[in-house]
């Protein structure tokens, strides 16, 4: 599993809608803030509004916020959103090698995922912001 640059922009921009809490953000000033383009934030941005993770406004005074609180919110639902799957290897959610019944090293990638995902699941944006 490697992150992409989606996947890194969105967990910044997400903490900085978490610090933000309530508050409704313009997406170019997000943009500014952290060094992204106005464009691919836009990508990013549908990418977690699909996922219900943050709110659009629309008008003069539009922008985002978040969907839920920060409490509510874990690194691997943003990581889901803008990366799709995190599993370690790509057989194991396309089954690619056809070899699944027999596959010898498949319950080392099963309780890798399961302690990445587990951990992901356990850090919420609240937690990153007292870290």
């Amino acid at each position: 599993m490697k992150i992409s640059t989606k996947g890194r922009y969105a967990l910044q921009v997400m903490v900085e809608f978490a610090e933000h809490e309530g508050e409704v953000l313009s997406l170019k000033s997000v943009a500014e803030a952290h060094h992204i383009s106005l464009k691919y934030l836009e990508q990013i941005v549908q990418r977690l509004v699909k996922a219900e993770l943050l709110v659009s406004f629309r008008g003069a005074n539009g922008g985002y916020k978040l969907a839920k609180t920060p409490s509510e919110i874990t690194v691997a639902a943003i990581l889901c959103a803008t990366e799709g799957s995190l599993s370690v290897v790509t057989c194991m959610d396309k089954h690619v090698c056809g070899n699944d019944c027999h596959c010898r090293v498949r319950k080392c990638w099963d309780k890798l995922n399961a302690l990445i995902d587990d951990y992901l699941q356990n850090v919420s944006l609240s937690k990153l912001l007292a870290d």
